[in-house]
């Protein structure tokens, strides 16, 4: 993967990322909404392996598993985040989202960055749409996604079965790319009138 925007360089991560992805891990704003990222103990000398397996998931043409991709500044050649894609398990669509460092948020750098990649993997891939997944209680990230052309689909509130409770409260956003087919795209607040014919 390689998208370059105005300002950004969206790419795979690289070996000499290694300590760029730990910042970006250990950042207080990303271990506040997402502790698990990559790992919960993950330690500096592990990033590399992860590193590799993403190179190795490209490679290979794998578009399905969990990796991240460098955020990288063009102007400075600095990472200063990365954006997470997968197909969800539990949801089975493809699945966006973005970590920054905490000096480089408010600058709409997620924003630019996701609205890329959501065109480009959307439009080389035959897929519709993305979605992103969100804590209700994350409005930058709310802002991010709405910039970079997601709207809100419905906020969802998971019931557990293991534990037979209601679980957190999230927000579950779409993004049609702009070369869809589809004649209805559906959001929460469109009226629903049946199955969509290309």
């Amino acid at each position: 993967m390689y998208i370059e925007t105005d300002r950004l360089i969206v790419r795979t991560f690289r070996e000499t990322d290694t300590d760029a992805l730990y910042r970006i891990k250990t950042d207080p704003q990303v271990m506040y909404y997402c502790p698990d990222l990559l790992d919960v103990e993950v330690q500096p000398t592990d990033i590399v392996n992860y590193i590799r397996e993403f190179r190795n998931m490209e490679e290979n043409g794998d578009r399905d598993t969990w990796r991240c991709y460098a955020i990288e500044h063009r102007q400075t050649s600095e990472v200063i985040g990365c954006l997470t894609f997968g197909k969800s398990e539990m949801l089975h669509e493809y699945e966006l989202g973005w970590m920054m460092l905490g000096e480089h948020t408010g600058n709409g750098y997620a924003a630019e960055a996701a609205e890329a990649f959501a065109e480009e993997f959307c439009r080389t891939n035959g897929i519709d749409y993305l979605i992103v997944v969100m804590d209700v209680d994350n409005p930058a990230s709310r802002r991010t996604a709405e910039k970079s052309g997601f709207k809100l689909f419905e906020k969802r509130t998971v019931y557990d079965y293991f534990y037979n409770r209601y679980c957190d409260d999230y927000y579950y956003f779409r993004r049609y790319w702009s070369g869809c087919t589809l004649t209805d795209k559906f959001y929460g607040d469109t009226p629903y009138t049946g199955r969509s014919v290309n």
